[in-house]
């Protein structure tokens, strides 16, 4: 929300900020009512500092001695940049509202009318010596909308300090985006591994990042569930941590999530009933319908969003299914009031986790051959169809509350002659629509996010918000490979913040936000994995599941669930923040941030399998300071070089956002990180040309579940360019350049890992049985003074264009269409070790194309345009043991119809 807001409305609304400013102009109309032409050529010295572009505009007002009104537009929640020089009034408001996707025009009385470049798009007008064409970008790429999501302060992205992206729906529709993995064609550092086939949280340069809705941090998502785009009204993507204001996040960045709602796009509110339904089909018996619609209430409106998906899949026994219902209000209660409440509930299920392929090899990455075969040792003797830890434990025995058939580098690691195949042995090529999913198998999630928030807007400009959060979250999975979990987690925020802006003299002002806030967590946790029956390799993709590769979660004598982990978790923070942007001599700028949180923090573990301390409360306490400082100096050429330098102190939490045991009771909860960041961003060409580029250094320590601590290191470059070429024809680019490394564990130390037989010397033949995996992977001398994570590419690139026809007649009616295509190119992948496998670096080709007709649309959608044969590395402890085969050509086409 801008900090001062005019709405103007334009003459036909006689809004209020018309009169306003009509009367800073009256003086000059009184003494040259006949000379508009004379007044347009006159040149003036105009000094303009970067602010609200409502702000902006009253000032070249007052400065020209010219009239400006609004035509049905609002100019709320947009930023303008520095403007200073000599030049008339009309060159002046034309490079204010460079990228707005605005333009104007002369009345008869020769007042300067702000007006839709999307209603002006074919008029030119000519001024003086100045001609003004509207300049219309149909993907909203060229953006001077303001945003407080990345710094705290309404800010746009041109004056954001920080690599950041905003995607607007209509670029995730023309490009086709789903899901957050779909982000990388637009967004850098977002390329993100196979997180068990399920897109939940991104990555951001190398690591998980934070994910956000109206700026307040989600429970963490590592694949429970998937992150949709369909109810977006837009997402932001900031590299880096995030601002103090919203939070100590993590250092790799963060997803914002802004709902649709009754926002008008030219108008603050929308101010007629609107909405549509669409009806999308695919390949794979791909099936989804949405609907929404936006109901006028007074200053404001409902907005209401129903998507219903229950399709199949590529992938043999996936069969993806979700609800998704959301409820936006936002509304001027008068008195400078205002408010908005968002309510969403998303139902997920057979959205099934899998790590892709097992039994992988280089010649099954190279030339698809699987190696078949089955192991008959384990039998099925009370013929449930499953093998219980008992069974398991008759054919290979157990060992201090584990089973013996999961072989630990650090305790011998040995084969048994047990673990042999025996039956079916060969290879064959293998099917990619097989992977490790069985009917047996499930993910069900649900969840329930809600914000609300209150703010009263100042005669001085000062704002004092106050906003309320709660995101609840329910996932139950189980995966037939031996892996199961039951989640549950709530977490509930409260913050209250003031914002106002300072002069201190002529040259230098500040627009500062101080606040304090309250979170509280509460999380259960429970899984079973620890006590090591798991058998990934057991299963021949090619034959299909037998009930000696099913491992059944084990039951309590009462027939209750039986978890090797058992977590119960409840942590609180207070954190009282500061923001505050100074501008000196209207181009030079100081961000700086200070955060200070007091967390406590509890947990308990009542599993059947504890390393550790089992079935007692740990409590603990703790305070952190986060700090960020930011220069920018906007230049008269349109590029702003910055720098930044941030040391966050976030929380080390679990998948369900707890604290565990361990973490707690190691006094190791909270991770500090650093980032160094230099960029450029640039505004070229009247506008056409937008984008920016940084370097980055950043540093994080992390720490696991079971206390094993380490670093990780990235720096890379990135690149992000929007260039509209025509009204019609625009591109984009994005260019990532990256290393991540994890820093020297030690030895004996660093994350857990699952290996294939031969990187411990045994013949795939002979050990597919059995696990195979190493505690701690400092264990390994080529690991233990540090390595590449080779998961994340080193080079993503991508380039895109998108046309849009001027309006034709079609079938006598009016009508217009489009085509966007492009590619991602993704460099090699791999896991850590020098005996990993490597992933071949692919491009994928994508291309769209839309007609729409009056109200209906019809849209299609190509992905995997060439059918390239690629891989994904699987993310965490299977990075070296699994990679999931990537999605062939795939269509899908959509019918919708808007009123």
């Amino acid at each position: 929300m801008t900090v001062h807001r005019s709405r103007l409305k334009g003459v036909a609304t006689s809004s209020a900020a018309v009169f306003v400013l009509a009367a800073a102009a009256m003086p000059a109309m009184a003494q040259a009512p006949s000379r508009p032409a004379a007044a347009a050529a006159q040149v003036h010295t105009i000094r303009i500092e970067a602010q609200s572009l409502d702000r902006a505009v009253v000032a070249l007002a007052e400065q020209t001695g010219t009239v400006i009104v609004a035509a049905g537009v609002t100019l709320d929640n947009r930023r303008s940049s520095v403007l200073t020089g000599s030049m008339t009034a009309a060159e002046a408001l034309a490079r204010l509202l460079e990228g707005a996707n605005l333009t104007f025009r002369r009345d008869p009385n020769g007042a300067f009318v702000i007006v839709s470049a999307a209603e002006a798009r074919a008029e030119t007008t000519q001024i003086g010596d100045v001609v003004v064409t509207a300049r219309f970008d149909p993907l909203s790429r060229l953006q001077k909308g303001a945003t407080d999501s990345f710094t705290g302060l309404d800010r746009s992205l041109l004056e954001t300090p920080r690599s950041a992206s905003r995607v607007s729906s209509d670029t995730i529709a023309r490009y086709g985006m789903e899901n957050v993995d779909d982000l990388v064609a637009a967004v850098p550092g977002a390329y993100t591994a196979s997180f068990f086939g399920v897109p939940g949280n991104l990555n951001v340069r190398g690591t998980l990042a934070d994910t956000y809705f109206q700026g307040f941090k989600r429970i963490e998502n590592r694949g429970s569930f998937s992150s949709n785009l369909g109810a977006a009204a837009y997402v932001e993507v900031l590299r880096g941590p995030s601002s103090p204001i919203y939070g100590p996040g993590k250092v790799g960045g963060l997803l914002n999530f802004v709902p649709k709602s009754a926002r008008g796009v030219d108008a603050r509110y929308a101010d007629e009933m609107s909405g549509g339904v669409n009806v999308t089909v695919g390949s794979y018996g791909r099936r989804n319908a949405a609907a929404d619609i936006v109901v006028p209430v007074g200053e404001g409106g409902f907005a209401f969003y129903v998507e219903r998906e229950d399709s199949d899949s590529y992938y043999r026994n996936v069969h993806p299914e979700h609800l998704n219902l959301q409820a936006t209000y936002v509304g001027d209660f008068g008195d400078g009031w205002s408010g908005e409440v968002n309510l969403m509930h998303f139902k997920e299920s057979g959205r099934i986790q899998s790590p892709g392929w097992n039994r992988v090899t280089q010649n099954l990455i190279d030339n698809g051959v699987y190696i078949t075969g089955r192991d008959t040792d384990l039998v099925d003797l009370d013929g449930s169809g499953m093998i219980e830890y008992g069974e398991i434990d008759a054919a290979f025995g157990a060992w201090g509350g584990t089973s013996n058939i999961r072989q630990i580098l650090e305790y011998g690691g040995k084969n048994n002659p047990k673990f042999a195949l025996d039956e079916g042995v060969g290879t064959t090529e293998l099917s990619r629509r097989n992977v490790m999913a069985d009917d047996a198998d499930y993910n069900d999630s649900r969840t329930f996010t809600a914000y609300a928030g209150l703010q009263k807007e100042m005669a001085n400009g000062s704002v004092l918000a106050f906003k309320a959060f709660m995101d609840d979250i329910e996932n139950q999975r189980f995966n037939s490979f031996g892996f199961a979990a039951d989640y549950d987690a709530r977490a509930l925020e409260g913050r209250v913040t003031y914002s106002f802006p300072s002069r201190f003299g002529r040259h230098v002002s500040a627009d500062t936000v101080v606040g304090a806030g309250y979170r509280d967590h509460t999380a259960k946790q429970y899984e079973s994995f620890l006590s090591g029956y798991i058998a990934l390799n057991r299963r021949d993709l090619s034959h299909g599941s037998t009930a000696g590769d099913r491992i059944a979660a084990p039951l309590m004598k009462d027939g209750a669930q039986m978890w090797d982990s058992r977590h119960e978790m409840e942590w609180n923070s207070r954190s009282v923040f500061a923001m505050s942007d100074i501008t000196i001599f209207d181009r030079f700028s100081i961000l700086a941030g200070l955060r200070w949180d007091d967390y406590d923090v509890k947990a308990i573990n009542k599993g059947e399998t504890v390393f550790g301390l089992k079935n007692t409360w740990v409590e603990n306490g703790k305070d952190a300071v986060t700090w960020s400082l930011s220069a920018r100096y906007e230049t008269p050429w349109g590029l702003t070089p910055y720098v930044t330098f941030a040391e966050p102190r976030s929380l080390e939490s679990t998948q369900t956002g707890g604290v565990s045991v361990g973490t707690a009771s190691s006094n190791l909860f909270i991770s500090p990180s650093e980032l160094k960041e230099v960029g450029v961003k640039f505004s070229l060409f009247d506008g056409a040309l937008f984008g920016g580029a940084a370097y980055y250094e950043q540093f994080r320590r992390q720490t696991d579940i079971m206390g094993n601590v380490s670093g990780t290191t990235s720096d890379g470059f990135e690149l992000e360019a929007h260039w509209l070429a025509t009204d019609k024809l625009s591109f984009t680019t994005a260019l990532t350049l990256q290393e991540t490394r994890v820093d020297a564990p030690g030895k004996g130390k660093g994350e857990y890992l699952e290996l294939r037989p031969e990187q411990l010397g045994f013949d795939p033949v002979l050990a597919y049985g059995g696990t195979f995996a190493v505690n701690n992977a400092g264990s390994f001398a080529e690991l233990a003074d540090g390595y590449v994570v080779r998961t994340m590419p080193d080079t993503v690139f991508s380039l895109f264009g998108a046309y849009t026809t001027d309006p034709f007649t079609l079938m006598g009616a009016e009508a217009s269409a489009g085509f966007t295509a492009g590619a991602t190119y993704v460099s090699e992948t791999g896991g850590i070790l020098e005996s990993s496998l490597r992933l071949p670096g692919y491009t994928l080709a994508k291309a769209a194309a839309y007609v729409k007709v009056r109200n209906v649309t019809v849209s299609a959608n190509i992905d995997n345009l060439f059918d390239e044969e690629y891989f994904t590395p699987s993310a965490e402890v299977y990075k070296e043991v699994a990679v999931m085969p990537g999605l062939p050509r795939m269509f899908r086409v959509n019918l919708a119809y808007r009123f």
